[in-house]
C-alpha cells in the first residue's frame, strides 16, 4: 500500500511503519514516496549522538503532553536499529526487511524478552545531522501510523539509529519495544543523626515508571564502614529504610551506603554514603 504525504519544501522523503506483537501480525505497512532515485552505494556514517537524542527529546515531550510516560532507551535495540539504518543506507532501499527478516525477528533472535515490537522507518536528503533527525521526526508526526507507534500507551523502550547514504541522504530506524522492566532503580540516602555514642541514618529508593510493566521497588542492601576501612554488608534484602547503631567508639567516622533492587531484580548502584563523626 502506497500513500504519498504532501512534499516538504526543498527536502525529499518517505517513511514506514510496521507493528507487530506476540498475538497477532499486521501486514499494515504505509509508505509515502516523494521523489525517490539513487543507485546502491554504501554507507559512509553510522548516527551521530545528537540526532537520536533529539528525536528522544522530542518524543518524550510530546508524549508527556499527552499524559504518557517518556520512553527508555535500551542499548540492545540502538543496536539492532542501527543494523538496520545501515542496511538501508547501502542498499539505498527502504524495507523493513532486510535479507528475508524484520528488526522484530532480531529483537528475537537476540534472546531480548518482549511482548510487542514494532518500527518506525524514514530517508530524507535533508543535511545529516540535526537538520535530517528534525526534519524525519516532523514527518513521522504528521503520519497517523508512524505518530501512533511513537505515542504508543503499550510500549516502553527504544533503540534509535540513523545512517548516511554515501549520495548525502540518511536513513532512519526507530526501533519499540514493550517489555520487561530492565530498568535500573536509583537509591540515595536521606538523613543521619547522632546522639551520643548512638548514629542513625536513613535511605530511600525509586524505580522509574515506564509507561507499561514497571517492576517496582522490592528491598535494599546496606553496607558500613569505619573510617576509610572495607566495606561490610550488614543487611541484604531488607524493606528497611533507616538503621540506628548504638554504643559506637568515640574519635571514629561511620559510613553507610544502600542500592536497592526492584521486582525483576534490576539492581541500582550504591548510593553516594553518608558518614557521622563521633567525638
Amino acid at each position: 500500500m502506497r500513500v504519498p504525504l504532501p512534499e516538504p519544501p526543498a527536502h525529499r522523503a518517505r517513511l514506514s511503519w510496521q507493528p507487530r506483537s506476540t498475538f497477532l501480525t499486521f501486514a499494515l505497512v504505509l509508505v509515502a514516496v516523494i521523489g525517490w532515485a539513487g543507485a546502491p552505494s554504501p554507507a559512509r556514517a553510522a548516527t551521530d549522538p545528537s540526532m537520536a537524542a533529539s528525536t528522544l527529546a522530542s518524543m518524550n515531550r510530546d508524549r508527556d503532553a499527552r499524559g504518557l510516560r517518556p520512553y527508555r532507551i535500551d542499548t540492545r535495540l540502538i543496536e539492532i536499529a542501527q543494523a538496520h539504518a545501515d542496511a538501508m543506507a547501502a542498499s539505498g532501499v527502504l524495507s523493513h526487511w532486510t535479507g528475508g527478516s524484520s528488526v522484530c525477528d532480531a529483537v528475537e533472535a537476540s534472546s531480548i524478552a518482549w511482548y510487542g515490537c514494532g518500527e518506525d522507518i524514514g530517508t530524507t536528503d535533508a543535511a545529516w545531522g540535526l537538520p535530517a533527525a528534525e526534519w524525519l521526526y516532523g514527518l513521522w508526526r504528521a503520519s497517523p501510523s508512524h505518530w501512533a507507534a511513537m505515542m504508543s500507551p503499550d510500549y516502553n523502550y527504544v533503540g534509535i539509529a540513523f545512517a548516511l547514504r554515501s549520495d548525502g541522504s540518511t536513513y532512519a530506524s526507530i526501533v519499540f519495544l514493550e517489555g520487561p522492566d530492565r530498568t535500573r532503580p536509583s537509591a540515595r540516602m536521606t538523613s543521619r543523626s547522632r546522639s551520643g555514642t548512638t548514629v542513625r541514618f536513613g535511605w530511600a529508593g525509586s524505580d522509574p515508571l515506564l509507561q507499561t510493566h514497571t517492576a517496582g521497588l522490592r528491598d535494599f542492601d546496606v553496607r558500613y564502614r569505619v573510617d576509610g576501612g572495607t566495606w561490610h554488608r550488614i543487611r541484604t534484602a531488607t524493606t528497611a529504610t533507616s538503621i540506628t547503631l548504638r554504643y559506637r567508639a568515640r574519635g571514629h567516622s561511620y559510613w553507610i551506603s544502600v542500592q536497592d533492587r526492584d521486582r525483576r531484580g534490576n539492581l541500582s548502584g550504591w548510593s553516594t554514603p553518608f558518614r557521622i563523626w563521633v567525638p
